[in-house]
């Protein structure tokens, strides 16, 4: 029989088939995929025509905003700071999860317990919060003057590392659970068995460890930087007009001025952006994880 007669042979795959879902669980997906398509896509396809529709319509609100030298430079120093939270952020929330996962039951429940306590607390509490820590007159500077650092008095409010480390408590946790959700099911005896077949404990972390938890890394920093990225409410509370961001503009620009046309192009911008940021996040990790599969 031939490859042909074999292929009419076999019914045809349905859409939930071709998407990967079978059986039961692809029709319990079904009301999840319509709730995304409800509160995503349809309005995310909505605000992007509507960039197109808007004042002269076309690309004209594009080359205003790109026009714009002001746009531009916000533009940059938006996906600069993101770019920032989400190294700093990668860091410590990688150490954080790590230490949680070798680390015994009761500090692993410990830890787990304060990265999830931590988001139920609102974003505007945690902005007054590191308000009240890092201003001038706040329990940081109280805490210089009982050691005897009167005279160090950083500005950490109303400047870029105000932003920085507000944004960085921000996206931490979500890192975490990013990260852990993938740590957490690396066999340990892969790194025992790299010991035994004579690799030192920083080699096997490197060529072992490492590369099975990059797409706890990729899901954790897309996140962070998408999220981070299009903020508003933070670098307000802690930025100065030094640090303004894309997300302050587009808020204004819809509740203030009613200017549909540049928030919507600008709108448009920082989801090119955000895809392309997902797009090298993924291309560095894919050679990093070559590179070692290689070595």
């Amino acid at each position: 029989m031939s490859a042909a007669t074999a292929t009419e042979g076999r019914p045809r795959a349905g859409v939930l088939e071709r998407l990967g879902l079978h059986g039961s669980v692809g029709w319990l997906a079904i009301p999840g995929i319509l709730l995304v398509l409800a509160v995503f896509a349809f309005p995310t396809v909505r605000l992007l025509l509507r960039s197109f529709t808007e004042g002269d319509g076309g690309l004209s609100n594009y080359s205003d905003v790109l026009g714009d030298a002001s746009l531009v430079r916000i533009l940059v120093r938006s996906v600069w700071i993101a770019t920032v939270v989400t190294a700093i952020s990668l860091v410590l929330g990688f150490i954080y999860t790590y230490v949680a996962v070798t680390g015994g039951r009761r500090l692993r429940s410990v830890l787990l317990a304060l990265v999830g306590l931590s988001l139920f607390v609102s974003v505007v509490v945690r902005g007054y919060s590191w308000l009240a820590i890092l201003d001038r007159n706040g329990a940081l500077h109280g805490l210089f003057d009982a050691v005897g650092l009167e005279s160090f008095e950083p500005t950490l409010v109303r400047n870029f590392w105000g932003v920085v480390i507000s944004m960085v408590q921000y996206g931490i946790p979500f890192m975490v659970i990013a990260i852990y959700d993938v740590m957490r099911r690396i066999d340990p005896n892969l790194s025992k068995a790299a010991a035994t077949l004579g690799a030192p404990p920083h080699k096997a972390f490197l060529r072992v460890f490492l590369p099975l938890s990059l797409p706890g890394v990729i899901a954790g920093s897309v996140i962070v930087f998408v999220t981070t990225l299009g903020y508003y409410i933070l670098p307000s509370l802690l930025g100065g007009p030094q640090n303004t961001m894309i997300g302050q503009v587009i808020a204004d620009r819809i509740q203030t001025t009613l200017d549909w046309a540049s928030a919507t192009a600008l709108a448009g911008l920082l989801l090119l952006v955000s895809l392309v940021g997902f797009a090298v996040f993924l291309r560095i990790t894919r050679r990093y994880s070559q590179a070692v599969s290689h070595a």
